[in-house]
């Protein structure tokens, strides 16, 4: 019979993909910021682990101007995203992604 207790894997989302993702965010509030990058990775994992890492670190980004903030998978191997960010009256613009 069919066993519906088993999860079903999602396709593995790629680096291309986040990297589009985290492009089109723009005029986000500050204050969902984090939220809204960390949602961009939904699907993407590095050797089988998908927690992210380095926005803990990141400064208080509510004063207008330009922002460098590094995110990645927590795998030593892992690609390092760079996000170049721009914040403009509460709302934040990601401009670049490395």
């Amino acid at each position: 019979m069919f066993d519906d207790t088993q999860s079903i894997k999602v396709f593995r989302v790629t680096l291309k993909k986040v990297i589009e993702r985290l492009s089109t965010i723009k005029d986000c509030d500050v204050a969902e910021f984090v939220e809204t990058v960390k949602e961009q990775f939904d699907g993407y994992e590095y050797d089988e682990c998908d927690t992210l890492v380095g926005y803990e670190n990141w400064q208080d980004i509510s004063q207008d101007g330009e922002y460098k903030l590094n995110i990645k998978i927590d795998h030593k191997d892992a690609y390092e995203f760079t996000l170049y960010v721009t914040v403009n009256d509460k709302k934040a613009t990601i401009t670049n992604v490395l």
